[in-house]
């Protein structure tokens, strides 16, 4: 199923007549047909789907809203905050003092679901604007999972790009999807379409779906159809691809080595396809291409013009945080707002400080140094996105999706591999006590105690090298090329989802479902 399809449905309900079939590029600000007061006719005879979802006429809308909208309220209206509180009443009081687009929320905002579903209420509620908040997280399962104690978490996105069935990655995504929009988060940060190289990738690493560009975007694109079939909107990100740099954005600014041919060949593969398949929304990385300029994407015309005129998106362009290092260096936060907005970003993610970045804006649309019709057609776009979301029908999700989801990636490499690869008893050893204990006792749930065991199981975190009977990696799979075992498990992460997978596999219950998803060294059995 393609994304361009369950955005149509969305559209149609938006008031669109007979969809057109042709898919138009969206109007930017200074086009005569966006000029039109929204009361006009539409420029089309029928209003035309964009590739994302929204009629034109949606987008006319939009853009007259934002017109609408006086100076500082349109300047906060492209900014989102972050929250690591669950206060609704200081939540609410940022949203309707300072008139934000929307927030982000933080772990600390997220200490249990009946939390996060009176915060996010809370800000749904917090001003009169006739379209919703923006309210986003970053939650991609495994490392990265703001919601952890709201929802169940996912393995990391390693996990999908090893599931041989990418059927059942979907699926999950719509479970999580769902959960995110029962809790009232409408956009997620995720999927990362970052292609990683490996072990001297410091930053993404199991982040991202694996190492070949191909198996990447096809894992994304999966992911991307079932966030929006649980009724949330997914961005992509980091554009152009963090996974191939090895400075981490946090602390500095990654310099691609790579000509725009050849990331084009490569890191940009996934973003092209989802693209392609109708994703509504791009991260901008904080990472140069000398090609496009010698600051990172976020901030160069020339990025957002590739994205747009090169690769066909229409959708919106987000950035990644404003307060990273990669962008703040040598820039004060008032300054990197301007510059992100002036380069094309369309939504600001956390820019320091709000007062601060929303005053730097107005001056310079007042100034002319940022015209008023792109900061317009900014808040348009996310206006647009956040109505086109908000009218999504979320299709019915299957429980346990972030165990299904661990089995299906779960990869063993063994020279015999029917199961189950423990003895009558076992013995677990290493990895933390907390993983070490959950293990034991779901193999003890199973019918295998744990003791001085006729086998042994050893985890590790991917990082180190181990010998016993079974050795099972929690995180990146690398460091089992290495190790002696007569069965080699790489599981992607440690939640309780994932143990619980683990203990299936181990004992049989559940086939593994996974290859390995980066290269890995040709002394590895054939996994299973």
């Amino acid at each position: 199923m393609r994304i361009a399809a369950l955005a149509l449905a969305a559209a149609l309900a938006l008031g669109a007549c007979t969809p057109a079939t042709d898919a138009r590029p969206l109007p930017t600000a200074t086009d005569p047909a966006s000029a039109a007061p929204a009361s006009s006719p539409s420029p089309d005879p029928v209003p035309t789907t964009l590739t994302w979802g929204p009629t034109h006429e949606t987008w006319q809308q939009a853009l007259a809203d934002a017109r609408a909208l006086p100076l500082e309220r349109v300047a906060a209206q492209v900014m989102v905050v972050d929250l690591a509180s669950p206060d609704p009443a200081v939540a609410s009081d940022l949203v309707r003092r300072h008139h934000v687009g929307g927030v982000i929320l933080m772990g600390g905002s997220a200490p249990s679901a009946e939390a996060v579903a009176t915060l996010t209420r809370a800000v749904a509620d917090a001003d009169d604007r006739d379209w919703p908040v923006w309210i986003s997280t970053d939650e991609e399962g495994g490392s990265v999972a703001r919601l952890r104690a709201a929802i169940p978490r996912l393995p990391s996105f390693m996990a999908a790009g090893a599931a041989r069935d990418k059927d059942a990655v979907t699926a999950a995504y719509r479970g999580l999807g769902a959960d995110l929009r029962d809790l009232g988060v409408g956009i997620d940060y995720a999927p990362v379409a970052d292609v990683t190289i490996g072990t001297t990738d410091p930053t993404i690493r199991t982040r991202s779906a694996g190492d070949d560009p191909e198996r990447v975007a096809e894992t994304v694109v999966a992911a991307v159809e079932g966030f929006v079939s649980g009724g949330v909107a997914p961005v992509i990100k980091h554009f152009p691809g963090h996974g191939s740099v090895t400075v981490d954005s946090h602390t500095g600014l990654p310099v691609h080595g790579r000509s725009v041919a050849k990331l084009a060949e490569t890191d940009l593969v996934p973003f092209a396809r989802a693209i392609e398949a109708g994703a509504p929304a791009v991260m901008m990385g904080h990472i140069a291409v000398p090609q496009w300029g010698s600051g990172p994407a976020t901030l160069e015309p020339d990025a957002y013009a590739y994205l747009r005129e090169e690769m066909g998106f229409e959708g919106v362009a987000i950035t990644d945080a404003l307060n990273m290092a990669a962008v703040t260096e040598g820039r004060a936060p008032g300054e990197v707002a301007v510059e992100a907005l002036a380069a094309g970003a369309d939504v600001l993610v956390m820019p320091g400080d709000i007062e601060v970045a929303v005053r730097a804006v107005v001056r310079a649309v007042e100034r002319g140094t940022l015209t008023r019709e792109r900061l317009d057609e900014a808040a348009a776009r996310s206006i647009a996105l956040l109505r086109w979301q908000d009218a999504l029908d979320p299709a019915p999700q299957e429980d346990g999706y972030a165990r299904t989801l661990a089995a299906a990636g779960a990869t063993v490499a063994a020279r015999e591999c029917e199961g189950p690869f423990v003895g009558e008893t076992v013995r677990v050893t290493g990895g933390s006590d907390d993983a070490a204990r959950a293990l034991a006792g779901a193999l003890e749930s199973r019918g295998v105690p744990a003791g001085d065991g006729t086998s042994g199981v050893l985890l590790t975190s991917g990082s180190q090298t181990a010998t016993a009977d079974v050795v099972v990696s929690l995180g990146g799979p690398w460091g089992l090329e290495a190790s002696t075992a007569d069965a080699y498990v790489a599981m992607y992460g440690d939640s309780r989802a994932a143990i619980e997978a683990l203990a299936d596999v181990l004992t049989g219950a559940s086939a593994p479902g996974g290859d390995w998803p980066v290269r890995m060294g040709e002394g590895l059995p054939a996994t299973c």
